[in-house]
């Protein structure tokens, strides 16, 4: 099959449908809840209201007339027909290649979901048998495969029958069933439903779904697998309805499971998080969060254009998914990054996602929001034309700091502007596609990745959990060489992280992460602080472990660094630069050998600073100068309850203070020190002033009771809290 442009493959259609809004669908764009498909259009099409999964006759009608108004568009998508109409059939013996759960399924799978949907359209566009004859042809093809599934599934115990790929084939089946539905010979149309039942809708609904015959559990299998294959037989019974008397009773079930597997809540015995944040993502991340989504989204829609008259349940997680996808977001001059925490690629690009967001009536703000930065569309194409008349507005940004606290991620940035800079954190659960890096941390800066993660490769490669997503490969403190278990790599971590206390006001952002659990095996406190004023980045370690040991702080970096000969090092990565600088303890610093993100054959280095001595508590405190150049002087302040430093600019003289008997004092007393002038029992306190001397301008403490000074109170309350507040103001 040609390799050809993402413009016009099944995904670039895909988009096309989901994008044209009011432009493809009627008048007005769909509100929340309503079906975008027109009562006008179901009656036009004939056949009882066929087609009706993403288009319709009165839709047809509107996209033949963009692209008469648009050659270029046109062409594209009539070349790629072309392609397809040229394509071969894959035989099973292909598909069959290489073996496993999967094997080359995806190949002839993905041929099949291009032509359902590409041919079929264009049938319905222009009337040409060709591209009816070469889906009908397609469908009865592939409808003789002993299986949509790869080998290695029906020898485990109990069998399974059905992968993703199933869905990738039902994919195709829905849509070339629905455009060719009355072009169809009966006996033709006989010998297709068969097929897609046989080897689509019931080996999934029986593996998944089914009671009585189900196979898996959410608290198994609950995670982007779930959606994506529950979402493919879910389309094929939508094309089934008024075909089938089973088709309403399996669109039941899938209603039912998916409103369970957004609203799963996890599993203690099984080691299990809640598959979705309430406020949107997976804790898979961006990849597999806009994967498994999507599908759904995909169903939701053809849903809703087969019940024009009823409304699709609402589900939470959907209302801040567009935001997660904003918030991981790096717009740069040279085009854009995402957050790449666990399997996910550097340039993960959601617009598909947010556009069927849009398409289900669920458009929010952040969603054109993320259009508007991601920009991914060539201009002179018919997705530019119908992005460009999308009904998506926002005015003003986005807020600049975010915390999903239950699937334990972070992101703090300066501005929404190109080249700017964002930090993001995490410390979460781990499992599968959730790599062992608890405590970890990326940031972005000036149009690059400067502290990197290290990403991923194939999964079929060793490498794959020899290292991406062991704990080395991430920017975490070592013990003895160690990191977390590998086996909550293949059973789930039974104690996640967490992220707590997140703060953004006055010119400062604070957040910190539990890593506790995940390295439970090695530590009882395992806590990491990111403390960001002006250009300077704290970073607190605070950690204590079962017995002594050596300890390796991490750091994974993308371009190069230079070493310094005061001890720091110099990352550069293009335009970005940061210079890096360990305050406390007094560390030795080497280079590591690791792999590079999707290369595994390419060796990359990484930095590890050490301490001298083992140790069984160890604090660190690092500075991370987003400005070389004009690099602040660093004072170490040290006493016998406290590590602090004293940040010294052109601007601003700042100190800030980790109260070390808050860590190691018993907690029936009071953790109460007194640096300088201060008196608290805070955990962490930061005081900014103008200038040396000059009365201050900001106060923050994290997790005190009090702050006072010359007698006086600045904050008071009977509990802890976490806060940050102007000069002259007093608090509690």
């Amino acid at each position: 099959m040609t390799k050809t442009s993402e413009t016009m493959t099944r995904r670039g259609v895909l988009k096309l449908m989901a994008l044209a809004g009011p432009a493809f669908w009627g008048a007005g764009s769909p509100a929340a809840g309503q079906a975008p498909g027109d009562a006008a259009g179901k009656k036009a099409s004939g056949e009882g209201g066929r087609p009706r999964l993403f288009y319709n006759a009165a839709s047809l009608e509107r996209l033949k007339k963009m692209l008469a108004a648009h050659a270029e568009a046109d062409a594209a998508l009539k070349k790629r027909g072309e392609e397809l109409l040229a394509a071969d059939f894959y035989p099973e013996s292909v598909a069959e290649e290489g073996g496993g759960q999967q094997a080359n399924y995806i190949t002839p799978a993905t041929q099949m979901a291009e032509m359902g949907l590409t041919l079929g359209l264009l049938f319905r566009l222009t009337g040409e048998a060709r591209y009816a004859e070469k889906v009908r042809d397609a469908m009865l093809y592939y409808g003789q495969y002993e299986r949509w599934a790869g080998p290695e599934l029906i020898e485990r115990r109990p069998p399974w029958h059905s992968e993703l790929d199933t869905t990738t084939f039902s994919f195709g089946y829905a849509c070339g069933y629905d455009a060719l539905h009355g072009w169809l010979k009966r006996e033709e149309r006989y010998r297709i439903v068969e097929a897609m039942v046989r080897l689509g809708v019931t080996p999934t609904l029986e593996d998944w779904i089914l009671p009585g015959e189900r196979i898996h559990a959410l608290d198994s299998m609950g995670h982007n697998w779930w959606g994506v294959c529950v979402a493919g037989a879910g389309l094929c019974a939508l094309t089934l309805v008024g075909d089938d008397e089973r088709a309403q009773g399996w669109i039941d079930a899938v209603d039912a499971g998916f409103s369970q597997w957004f609203g799963y809540e996890g599993n203690v015995l099984q080691n299990r998080a809640p598959t979705f944040e309430p406020s949107g993502p997976s804790y898979e991340g961006v990849n597999y969060t806009n994967y498994g989504v999507n599908e759904y989204l995909r169903y939701r829609l053809a849903w809703m254009n087969t019940f024009p008259e009823r409304q699709p349940e609402e589900i939470g997680p959907l209302d801040g998914l567009a935001g997660f996808f904003l918030q991981t977001l790096y717009p740069a001059a040279g085009g854009f990054y995402s957050v790449n925490f666990n399997d996910a690629p550097q340039r993960m690009d959601a617009t598909e996602t947010i556009l069927m967001l849009a398409a289900c009536g669920l458009g929010t703000a952040d969603g054109a929001r993320y259009l508007k930065l991601v920009g991914t569309h060539p201009e002179g194409t018919l997705l530019d034309l119908l992005r460009r008349g999308t009904t998506l507005e926002a005015s003003g940004d986005a807020a600049l700091t975010t915390i999903y606290p239950e699937m334990g991620w972070a992101m703090l940035r300066d501005s929404w502007k190109p080249d700017a800079t964002l930090v993001a954190m995490k410390s979460g659960y781990t499992w599968n596609h959730a790599h062992a890096d608890a405590g970890t941390f990326e940031i972005f800066h000036k149009g690059a990745p400067l502290v990197i993660d290290s990403g991923t490769c194939s999964y079929g490669r060793p490498e794959y959990t020899s290292y991406y997503r062991r704990s080395r490969a991430h920017n975490v403190i070592l013990f003895n060489g160690e990191g977390q278990l590998e086996e909550d790599l293949e059973y789930g971590c039974k104690f996640p992280g967490r992220m707590h206390s997140l703060v953004d006001g006055q010119g400062l952002k604070y957040v910190y992460g539990d890593a506790t659990g995940p390295m439970a095996r090695w530590f009882t406190r395992n806590y990491r602080h990111w403390l960001w004023s002006g250009e300077t980045i704290l970073i607190f370690d605070d950690v204590k472990a079962h017995e002594a040991g050596k300890m390796d702080w991490l750091l994974h970096f993308g371009g190069g660094y230079t070493a310094n000969a005061d001890g720091s090092v110099t990352l550069k990565n293009g335009a970005a630069e940061a210079r890096v600088e360990f305050l406390y303890p007094g560390v030795s610093l080497r280079e590591e050998t690791g792999l590079a993100d999707h290369d595994p054959d390419r060796k990359v280095k990484y930095l590890a600073f050490s301490p001298a001595a083992a140790a069984r508590v160890q604090q660190f405190l690092v500075a991370i100068s987003l400005n070389p150049e004009a690099a602040p002087k660093y004072e170490l302040l040290q006493g016998q309850d406290y590590i602090g430093v004293r940040t010294t600019t052109a601007a601003s003289v700042e100190e800030t203070y980790l109260n070390v008997r808050a860590i190691e004092g018993s907690i029936a007393l009071s953790s109460m020190i007194t640096p300088g002038e201060w008196v608290t029992d805070a955990y962490l306190m930061n005081v900014k002033r103008p200038a040396a001397g000059a009365a201050p301008v900001r106060y923050f403490v994290s997790d005190g009771s009090y702050l006072r000074s010359g007698g006086k109170s600045l904050i008071e309350s009977l509990s802890k809290l976490t806060a940050c507040w102007s000069g002259g103001e007093k608090v509690g």
